[in-house]
């Protein structure tokens, strides 16, 4: 006979069939879901193809030989494409440089490498703005968008943060996650602190909130710290795009002047230089401030700053309380509360350096216990030691060689190179005092026959000629140019004489004068000479016997020109 299956073994096979059937489709709805919600999640927090890797040669001035270029050196950084087929980066990645190229992580096409070129650019603001010289670049790549500008828009404490880019440990691109851990300002300029990582190579590439909007552009990194990222927010972004419209990216047009036709690509400064925290109730009563809340007492002001007004009269002074700007009250601490924050507070300069130059900001004083209500136009502050390279700092460094002895005016870059940048800082962090000044320093000396004894010397400050205070790099060599004495006489030192801010040299460059070196007579000769100090290093040459060796000592070293082009300078 046939065994004929049961039916109920024929009922458990369906039902078994029937199960795995149900199963795989709830597995692929499952698969399906995920899909989407990977791909939405994708859509709406980080768009990827959007992000470009910049690859940038660049050659840099060499600050201890100002007559030469440093050795092409190579650096990658980040960016994201704009509006308008451009592409957004940090200042820092593309300055200098000498070839940029930039390539993307997907498009139409495979990804390959395209030349572009700086379009607009601001040092002080650290952002630029690249120009693709092929506009097939930009198919398929969506441009991002920021958030609106205004401090409203600024990233709340502990929002989700996502940063994009291409830093060092790989090639392709890197997406890190964080929370924004504070609002702060770095120097002049407000900046946003994530916990996100952010390495080299991460520079200019964007950072989305949870929207998929950009908030800012990685710009920095904490060195030996874990997790300490800093980047530039959206409202000093749209501060660069609103300062470089109109003057074909290159700086703020209200700034333009006979002296500098591109104008001043600088930060909002209202001039007060420092201030003093009014926590103690006796100080407060002493400057009338025991009625009043807030306020902090201003010690010093910028003597070039937007303190000074039409008249030359000091709009603010010393021991003035700062109370308000722009009717936003200060604290006692010197912080303000984020404009529709009342649980976040920064310092009030952030008030003013996230608007531009020139737009008039209103001041609520009290002077001697009496409310003073004014309207300072703020200007960017200029420094004695000027900061960035290629901004205030003359890029390639002016220098004056005589006698075998480099003198360059001092800047940080200079510092920098030198490794000198505490010591001298300490003396010339400080705002400029007058128009034109600048620190001379003995940079190195390139020895001779002429200065046996002097070839240790180095990184000093001169402090005179010819027992004359000197007061600039072109003073100086109007002074050597225009000296009758058969010797020359330098009295160098490692730090600021206690008078250089008081007394004017006997003769002095005139910098409002339209020729290039014109001299002036000062009336006191008693201010006009030199006091010699107990530190000071004497260094004495004899004048012929430079002027003969000169040239054989700038051939040695293949030195074109005893001094810059900018310098007048012909003995």
């Amino acid at each position: 006979g046939v065994l004929l299956p049961s039916s109920s073994s024929s009922d458990d096979k369906k039902k078994r069939r029937k199960n795995k059937q149900s199963a795989a489709l709830l597995a692929q709805e499952r698969h399906n879901q995920l899909k989407m919600r990977v791909a939405g999640s994708s859509k709406s927090s980080v768009q990827v193809s959007s992000v470009v890797k910049i690859f940038v040669k660049k050659v840099h001035a060499c600050q201890t030989g100002p007559w030469k270029m440093s050795s092409e050196s190579s650096c990658t950084g980040s960016g994201f494409i704009l509006p308008h087929s451009r592409i957004l980066t940090n200042a820092h990645v593309v300055h200098r440089g000498q070839s940029i190229l930039v390539r993307a992580q997907s498009g139409s096409s495979a990804p390959r490498k395209w030349e572009c070129s700086i379009e607009s650019i601001s040092l002080p603001l650290d952002l630029a703005v690249l120009k693709v010289t092929d506009e097939r670049f930009f198919e398929g790549k969506p441009a991002l968008e920021f958030v609106p500008e205004g401090f409203e828009n600024l990233p709340h404490l502990d929002d989700n943060v996502t940063a994009v880019g291409f830093p060092t440990g790989g090639d392709q691109i890197s997406v890190t996650r964080g929370v924004v851990s504070r609002i702060t300002h770095i120097g002049d300029v407000l900046r946003v602190q994530i916990d996100a990582a952010i390495n080299p190579g991460n520079s200019g590439g964007p950072v989305f909130n949870e929207k998929g909007k950009v908030v800012g552009v990685a710009a920095a990194h904490l060195k030996d710290a874990s997790n300490i990222g800093y980047i530039i927010p959206s409202c000093v972004v749209h501060l660069f795009f609103n300062s470089t419209k109109d003057t074909g990216g290159r700086c703020h047009a209200s700034a333009r002047s006979e002296s500098n036709p591109e104008g001043y690509c600088g930060v909002a400064c209202l001039g007060i230089n420092t201030v003093q925290t009014l926590e103690n109730q006796t100080l407060r009563k002493y400057l009338g401030m025991q009625d009043r809340e807030g306020g902090v007492r201003v010690v010093s002001v910028d003597a070039l700053g937007g303190c000074l007004g039409e008249g030359q009269e000091r709009l603010v002074q010393p021991d003035d309380v700062l109370l308000k700007v722009n009717g936003i009250l200060i604290g006692q601490d010197g912080t303000v509360q984020l404009p529709g924050r009342p649980e976040e507070r920064i310092h009030f300069t952030a008030i003013v350096t996230c608007q531009l130059p020139q737009n008039p900001i209103e001041v609520t004083l009290v002077r001697k216990g009496k409310l003073l209500t004014t309207t300072i136009i703020p200007k960017p502050r200029q420094y004695i030691c000027p900061r960035i390279d290629g901004y205030d700092a003359k890029d390639p460094p002016l220098y004056l060689i005589c006698g075998g002895c480099v003198f360059t005016p001092l800047t940080r870059p200079w510092l920098k190179a030198k490794k000198k940048y505490d010591l001298l800082l300490s003396y010339y962090g400080g705002p400029l005092t007058e128009p034109g000044r600048q620190v001379v320093m003995l940079s190195t000396v390139l020895a001779s026959s002429i200065n046996v004894g002097y070839h240790n010397l180095g990184s000093l400050v001169l402090r005179a000629f010819d027992n004359i205070e000197v007061f600039s790099l072109q003073h100086l060599a109007m002074l050597i140019q225009n000296s009758t004495n058969p010797l020359l006489e330098f009295r160098l030192s490692l730090k600021a004489p206690s008078n250089s801010s008081s007394k004017r040299s006997k003769t002095q460059v005139n910098t409002n004068g339209s020729n290039k070196g014109e001299l002036k007579k000062d009336e006191e000769d008693r201010e006009q000479q030199h006091d010699p100090q107990e530190d000071e290093i004497l260094v004495i040459l004899d004048r012929n016997k430079c002027k003969e060796m000169d040239p054989e000592i700038r051939r040695a070293h293949l030195i074109a020109a005893a001094c810059s082009p900018d310098i007048d300078f012909n003995w």
